[in-house]
């Protein structure tokens, strides 16, 4: 016991005693000590009172759990397992893992979560940029050549919306305006490659007229073999031509167009159609380019091998001139395709002719031909004669069917359809962009000539007349074959010269030593013309043969592998 307590119990003794005795002086003394003394007490018992009530308070409320912070509770959950302890159960894999936030802590779960397999990668999303969003639409509509109100679309900006809300709309002005502006930097990029290109580059231009404007159009295009050896175009210019479509005017603005690419002094040839203005155009373009001044200007041996003529085209003025002979000799056939296409029963009526003779109904239907495309008179020849029989049936079922071809008739359908095939391959595959095509064309012509040779002594005498107005043509354009076009043949390591000197002999026998040895020396100048440019030119913008061949390990052959 403490001396507090010992003198407040003899304090308590001392005021029994006084009672006792009934001294009043001393009650007093006494009383005013103890009355001291026992506010004393009262004020600490009320504190500690005070102290346990509150701690009592405290013991009754529920202790507030500490909030969990970690990132890593986003892939987890605390579960309780039947002892009492808990774990942390991963959301992805299934995994618990034993957890106490005084023990072991979260650095175990960070380390499951990194370690996971079945943990989702975490992309980080890039901040919205509107530059970057604008140049995004704008390679959308060029590259699927979208209108530019595309962006006004409601339906479009609700989805733009959806997916980043900070997104900003445009209007269709600035598109366009965002459109060209990518049109210009593209076009400085192709400026600088041209402007790098060590060789030389060939263009074809085309001209028409669009009928519902009367509007004239130009498209030129520029193709070469880049730094890799892959085949590239470019189209240089489309824009409208306003004045009359003379010579010299598409002359001055093709020339124009390479002055503004830098192209006027790398140009070795240009194709075209067999337009009569394209002759004379051809003539000034000519002179302009070989007037050109500068190391490596000008045309290769003086611009004889810049006019080329477009083969698919001479193809379709001779196959369209014999087919004018054969209107006649196709009406039934034609009538006929065109009487079941009318309507929908005569469709239906024929499908089941077809199943009544015993053909199959899969593959491609009948077609009917139009006027300006000639191997869609080839497509529908080779669609109806498969169905000749069907046609008869139809005759017999249908009273108003009355255009039924002749055995005759069919005769002659097949005869064309077999001299027009080899036509169909042939424009295929002069119409190739991702092979070379030079390299076919002398073996090409020459199967034509041959099988129009034959053909024109068949002994069916519509086809015969047909093919004959067919050599007409061919002779006006490929009486004389392309030399430039024949070397690409002798530069085929399948062809060679040889085969081209038994092909002419083949076709005449009295003058092939003269054309092989025209071949040869056209091949030689120009080879000679290219080696004279390395020599001089100080440019080196030129890849010439003569550098192809000393980098190569076959120098040594190099005639032998021409001649």
């Amino acid at each position: 016991m403490d001396s507090e307590s010992l003198r407040i119990m003899a304090l308590l003794e001392a005021r029994s005693e006084y009672n006792e005795m009934n001294e009043e002086d001393v009650e007093f003394d006494v009383e005013e000590e103890l009355t001291e003394t026992e506010a004393e007490i009262q004020t600490e018992a009320e504190v500690q009172t005070e102290t346990q009530a509150t701690a009592s308070t405290q013991a009754a409320k529920p202790q507030r759990k500490r909030r969990k912070t970690s990132t890593v509770w986003e892939d987890f959950v605390l579960v309780r397992i039947e002892d009492g302890t808990e774990k942390a159960k991963c959301n992805h894999c299934g995994s618990e893992l034993v957890y106490n936030s005084k023990t072991h802590g979260t650095n175990q779960l960070k380390r499951h979560l990194e370690s996971s397999s079945k943990m989702p990668k975490k992309v980080d999303r890039p901040v919205y940029d509107h530059l970057v969003d604008r140049a995004m639409v704008t390679e959308a509509i060029i590259y699927h050549d979208l209108p530019f109100r595309y962006v006004e679309f409601e339906k479009v900006r609700e989805r733009d919306k959806y997916l980043n809300p900070e997104c900003k709309p445009i209007c269709r002005q600035t598109a366009a305006l965002d459109v060209y502006r990518r049109y210009e930097v593209e076009k400085e990029k192709l400026k600088g490659l041209l402007e790098k290109h060590r060789g030389r580059v060939c263009l074809t231009a085309g001209l028409w007229v669009s009928k519902p404007q009367n509007t004239g159009y130009i498209c030129l295009t520029v193709h070469y073999i880049d730094d890799d050896w892959r085949l590239d175009n470019k189209i240089l210019e489309f824009c409208e031509m306003k004045s009359s479509h003379t010579g010299d005017l598409i002359a001055t603005k093709i020339f124009e167009s390479l002055k503004e690419w830098g192209l006027e002094k790398k140009i070795f040839s240009i194709t075209l159609d067999n337009a009569t203005n394209n002759n004379s155009m051809v003539r000034i373009l000519a002179g302009k380019l070989q007037m050109t001044s500068g190391s490596g200007g000008g045309l290769l041996c003086d611009g004889k091998h810049i006019h080329v003529r477009c083969c698919a085209h001479i193809l379709n003025l001779i196959v369209k001139n014999g087919l004018e002979l054969a209107n006649s000799l196709l009406h039934n056939i034609r009538e006929s395709v065109r009487y079941v296409k009318a309507s929908p029963q005569r469709k239906e009526s024929f499908a089941a002719c077809v199943e009544r003779v015993g053909k199959r109904r899969g593959g491609a239907g009948l077609s009917l031909d139009v006027s300006t495309r000639w191997n869609s008179t080839y497509d529908m020849l080779v669609r109806a004669l498969k169905f000749k029989e069907a046609f008869a049936s139809m005759e017999s079922y249908d009273p108003n069917y009355k255009t039924n071809p002749s055995v005759a008739e069919w005769n002659h359908g097949e005869k064309i359809c077999e001299l027009l095939k080899p036509f169909s391959v042939i424009t295929t595959d002069f119409s190739g962009s991702k092979y070379p095509t030079s390299n076919i064309y002398f073996t090409q012509v020459w199967n034509i000539q041959l099988l129009l040779e034959k053909y024109s002594t068949c002994d069916d005498l519509g086809v015969r007349e047909m093919a004959r107005d067919m050599q007409v043509k061919f002779d006006k354009y490929w009486k004389e074959y392309s030399l430039i076009l024949a070397m690409g043949a002798v530069l085929d390591p399948r062809i060679k010269i040889e085969m081209l000197e038994a092909s002419y002999k083949e076709l005449d026998p009295s003058t092939a030593s003269l054309k092989t040895e025209k071949l040869k020396e056209s091949l030689s100048d120009l080879y000679k013309e290219y080696q004279k440019l390395s020599q001089t030119s100080s440019s080196g913008f030129s890849l010439t043969p003569h550098e192809i061949v000393t980098e190569s390990p076959l120098e040594d052959d190099y005639d032998n592998d021409f001649f």
